[in-house]
């Protein structure tokens, strides 16, 4: 039986915006995003993805986009909502667009925030060519996979030396939905392929801080599929207290 996921917020009026977090975050990751929004405009739905924050942890579950895509349909299925904004921030852009492709009536509109895309999983040394450089940031990436303990007190330091950083949420008991969402959601090509294949309006969005994503590859995506668009915002990879009022009024536009 597919997880239910816990409905953080459901508040406003009007047709329905639903955010969803990225990686090793909890639904607070849109603390400043929540502070701005026009409560009479929409009804507004966060939730804790799969693993994360008070959502099931189940260990049996292989946390790929198809797992926490599923949770959030039920979910969305069980409070009624369709022909909804699907708001993603990092892992949460991946989760929002395999949503939009397996139900296409749940969602009318996607807002993609610092979507982690690769076109091409390879292992080469030259950093300067365009796929080795992506191919470094898989090596971070399963670096951190096999350092919980350094990644896990990483995290928690957030707390002191970058306190604005909200919902970040990476312990012992998220670490198998950290580590194996990494691996089988953000360490694939599936994402890229999944924005091809969208057919309905989508905003990606770049933060030009945001040394976590290629930005190259956002570009490419948008130029084959009509139904993107591309743009950019100042700022990092995390939602910060100066990007709150700006994505708030480009979700809800």
């Amino acid at each position: 039986m597919t997880s239910q996921l816990p409905v953080k917020v459901d508040r406003g009026d009007g047709p329905p915006v639903v955010l969803l977090h990225g990686l090793g975050n909890n639904f607070r990751s849109w603390t400043y995003v929540l502070e701005k929004f026009d409560d009479s405009k929409n009804r507004v739905i966060a939730l804790d993805l799969l693993g994360f924050g008070d959502a099931p942890k189940p260990t049996d579950v292989r946390y790929g986009t198809d797992d926490h895509a599923d949770a959030v349909i039920a979910t969305l299925d069980s409070l009624g909502v369709t022909d909804a904004t699907i708001a993603g921030h990092s892992m949460g852009c991946l989760v929002a667009a395999r949503v939009a492709l397996t139900r296409g009536d749940l969602a009318s509109r996607l807002v993609l925030l610092g979507s982690p895309v690769f076109r091409k999983i390879t292992l080469k040394k030259n950093p300067l060519r365009f796929w080795e450089r992506e191919s470094s940031y898989l090596g971070i990436f399963r670096l951190i996979s096999e350092k919980p303990d350094l990644t896990i007190s990483a995290a928690e330091g957030l707390d002191t030396f970058a306190p604005m950083v909200k919902g970040m949420e990476i312990t012992e008991e998220t670490w198998p939905a950290f580590r194996k969402s990494l691996e089988h959601t953000i360490m694939q090509t599936s994402g890229y392929t999944d924005l091809l294949k969208l057919a309905l309006p989508t905003e990606l969005v770049y933060g030009k801080l945001d040394v976590f994503v290629i930005s190259r590859n956002l570009r490419a995506v948008a130029r084959r599929n009509r139904w993107l668009v591309y743009s950019t915002l100042l700022g990092p990879h995390e939602i910060s207290p100066l990007q709150g009022q700006e994505i708030a009024d480009l979700i809800q536009r």
